[in-house]
């Protein structure tokens, strides 16, 4: 078929891959959202509840966070590899990789901001 008049199979292709796209993102939202709320706990909960559950609260909500960014990588990666020998345009994935390494070494870095600063 030409550009103009595209194939079902070649529609279904590119549903899909905005599907895993969308599923990426929504991951990555996901962990942007756990590592705000490991960092908001951690700051602006202070004086409320004991540090040392401030601390615990805080440091399971950003391993959380690299979890799903992991994950993002993970699911997307998943199919991307499956459909690596059909012609559709995706996002590469050394940039998927590489977005959601970025971020798990921020979160990483966050961590250990979150508990120096609680021992300090």
């Amino acid at each position: 078929m030409n550009e103009m008049n595209p194939d079902n199979n070649a529609l279904a292709l590119d549903r899909t891959v905005l599907a895993n796209e969308r599923t990426f993102q929504a991951w990555i939202r996901t962990g942007l959202s756990a590592l705000a709320a490991g960092l908001g706990v951690a700051k602006f909960l202070q004086g409320t509840m004991p540090v040392w559950m401030l601390l615990v609260i805080a440091i399971v909500l950003i391993l959380l966070s690299i979890a799903a960014f992991l994950q993002a990588s993970w699911r997307y990666r998943h199919l991307h590899v499956r459909m690596a020998d059909l012609d559709v345009d995706a996002t590469p994935l050394w940039l998927v990789n590489t977005i959601s390494g970025l971020l798990s070494l921020c979160s990483i870095l966050a961590l250990l901001g979150v508990i120096r600063i609680t021992f300090k």
